[in-house]
C-alpha cells in the first residue's frame, strides 16, 4: 500500500512512517502542500493522511484537501485528517469539509490500521 503523509513535523512524520511500515506500507512524506501536490501527480497512491496545520505561511490541510479533490485521479483515494485539533466538534468539522476520516494526535495506530483494513485499503 502506498501512503502519502503530509506533515511538517519531522518527528511526527518519522513515527507515522515507522508505524505504517510495520504493516508493509510504503510511506511517502511530504512536508508541505506544494510537495504533496507534486507527489500525487507522480505516484500511485492508496491513501493520503494530512495534518491540518502545515506551518506558518503554508497552505493548511483543508486547502490542500480542496486542491486534491479538484484532481480527478484523487476522487477515489481516501484522505484522512490527522491533527492536533481535538476539541468537541472538530471531528465533524473536518468530515464536513470533505475528509473521509479523522484521527486526533497522538494517533491510536491500532484504530488507524483497523480503519484502513475495514475500508479495504491495502
Amino acid at each position: 500500500m502506498n501512503v502519502l503523509y503530509v506533515e511538517d513535523n519531522k518527528i511526527n512524520a518519522m513515527v507515522m512512517d515507522k508505524m505504517l511500515s510495520k504493516s508493509n506500507s510504503n510511506v511517502i512524506i511530504a512536508e508541505n502542500g506544494s510537495q504533496a501536490l507534486k507527489v500525487v501527480k507522480e505516484k500511485t497512491l492508496d491513501l493520503i493522511l494530512v495534518d491540518i496545520n502545515l506551518g506558518l505561511n503554508q497552505m493548511d490541510g483543508c486547502e490542500l484537501l480542496q486542491r486534491f479533490r479538484k484532481l480527478d485521479i484523487l476522487n477515489s483515494i481516501p484522505v484522512f485528517a490527522v491533527t492536533a485539533y481535538a476539541m468537541p466538534g472538530d471531528e465533524q468539522r473536518f468530515i464536513d469539509l470533505g475528509f473521509d476520516k479523522y484521527f486526533s494526535k497522538p494517533v491510536n495506530f491500532d484504530k488507524l490500521l483497523a480503519v484502513i483494513s475495514a475500508i479495504g485499503v491495502s
